[in-house]
C-alpha cells in the first residue's frame, strides 16, 4: 500500500470517527433533554435528604441519639413546626392571598390604561394579545385550560415523588452512596468518597443560606410594607421570602406583586415599595450574607446569573429553581477533581472549610 494511500485511508478513518463521536454526543444531549425532567426531579429529592441529614445530625450531637432515633425527631419537629407555622398564620395570610389575587386583574388594568398614555407603552401594549382574545372561550382557551390542569397535576405528582426520594435517602445514604462508589475502581472510591461527602457539606450549608435569608427577607419586607400602608403586607412579604430562595433573581420577582398591588390602588405608595424592597435587598447583601457565609457557601454573581438563566431558558422554573444548588455541585467536582487531583493545586474547596 503506498504512502498516499495509507493516508487516505487515515483520513476516511478520522472523519469516520470525528462523525461517530458528535452523531454520539447529539443522541446523548437529546436523551438528556428528554429525561431532564426526571433528574431535576431527582436532584430535588436529594437536596429535601441533605436537609434531613442535616437536621438528623444536628440533633444527634445534641442528644447523643442514634441516627435513627433522631431522624425520626428532626422529621416530626419540621412536621410540627411548618403545621404550627400554617396554621397560625394561614387564616391571615390566607385571606390576604384572596385578596391579593382579587387585586391582580385589577392592577394589570391599571397599568395597560397608564402605559396607553404614553408612546412607548402604546408600542408594548400593541405587541401583547387583546383581552377579549385572551379570555375568550375558544379552542385556544380551552386547550389552554387543560395545559394548566396538566401543569398543575404534574406538579403535585413531582412533589410527592421528591419526598418520597428525600425520605429514602435520608433514611439510608450509606446505602446509596456505597452502591455509587462500587462502580468506580477501588482506588478511586476513598477520594469519590471524600468528593461526596464535600458535596453534602457544601449544599447543606448553602441550605441554611437560602433559608436564613428567606426568613429575614419575608419578615423585612412584610414589616416595610406594613409600615408603608401597602395592602396586603404578609402574603406579599410570604411571596418574597419565598421567592428569595432564588439569588439575585427571586429579589425581582418577589418585587412584581408589591408593584401591581400599588398601581392598583395608591401610585403615589409606590416609591415606599421600591424604598423598601431597596433596604431589604442591602441588608440581606450586606449584613446577613455575611454573617451567612462565614460557614455557607458563596458563589461569584456573574457566573450564578448566567447559570440561572440558562436553566430558566432550557428548563423552565424547575431549572431556575434549583440553578445554583446545581452550581455548587459542579464548583466542588472541578475544585476538588480537576484543581486539586489533576492540576495539583493546593486550594480549599466549596464545602472543606
Amino acid at each position: 500500500m503506498t504512502s498516499s494511500s495509507h493516508a487516505e485511508n487515515d483520513f476516511a478513518r478520522r472523519i469516520i470517527i470525528g462523525t461517530l463521536i458528535v452523531v454520539g454526543a447529539l443522541v446523548v444531549l437529546y436523551v438528556l433533554r428528554q429525561v431532564v425532567g426526571v433528574l431535576l426531579v431527582a436532584f430535588a429529592g436529594i437536596l429535601l435528604a441533605v436537609f434531613l441529614d442535616g437536621l438528623a445530625m444536628g440533633i444527634q450531637r445534641r442528644t447523643r441519639l442514634k441516627r435513627g432515633p433522631s431522624l425520626v425527631i428532626g422529621i416530626a419537629l419540621f412536621v410540627v413546626v411548618t403545621v404550627v407555622l400554617v396554621w397560625g398564620a394561614g387564616a391571615p395570610v390566607g385571606a390576604q392571598i384572596g385578596v391579593l389575587i382579587e387585586r391582580i386583574p385589577g392592577a394589570v388594568e391599571t397599568l395597560q390604561e397608564r402605559l396607553s398614555t404614553t408612546d412607548w407603552g402604546q408600542r408594548i401594549l400593541a405587541s401583547l394579545p387583546e383581552p377579549g382574545d385572551a379570555f375568550s372561550l375558544n379552542a385556544g382557551t380551552l386547550k389552554g385550560m387543560q395545559t394548566a390542569f396538566s401543569a398543575t397535576t404534574s406538579v403535585v405528582i413531582d412533589f410527592f415523588i421528591i419526598l418520597v426520594i428525600g425520605f429514602y435517602l435520608a433514611a439510608s445514604p450509606k446505602l446509596y452512596v456505597d452502591g455509587l462508589l462500587k462502580l468506580l475502581p477501588k482506588r478511586r472510591r476513598k477520594r469519590a468518597e471524600e468528593v461526596f461527602s464535600t458535596i453534602g457539606r457544601a449544599l447543606r450549608w448553602w441550605l441554611v443560606g437560602r433559608f436564613s435569608s428567606m426568613v429575614v427577607v419575608g419578615a423585612l419586607t412584610a414589616l416595610g410594607l406594613w409600615i408603608a400602608g401597602v395592602p396586603v403586607p404578609l402574603a406579599l412579604g410570604l411571596i418574597a421570602g419565598i421567592l428569595s430562595f432564588i439569588p439575585l433573581l427571586g429579589p425581582v420577582l418577589g418585587a412584581i406583586p408589591a408593584i401591581l398591588v400599588t398601581l392598583s390602588g395608591d401610585p403615589s405608595v409606590l416609591l415606599y415599595v421600591l424604598i423598601v424592597f431597596a433596604i431589604v435587598q442591602v441588608l440581606e447583601t450586606y449584613l446577613v450574607t455575611p454573617l451567612i457565609q462565614q460557614r455557607a457557601v458563596s458563589i461569584p454573581p456573574a457566573l450564578l446569573l448566567s447559570t440561572q438563566v440558562l436553566m430558566a431558558v432550557l428548563f423552565g422554573a424547575m431549572g431556575m429553581l434549583l440553578a445554583t444548588p446545581i452550581v455548587v455541585v459542579v464548583i466542588v467536582v472541578i475544585q476538588m477533581v480537576y484543581i486539586q487531583d489533576i492540576l495539583g493545586d493546593d486550594i480549599t474547596a466549596l464545602g472543606e472549610k
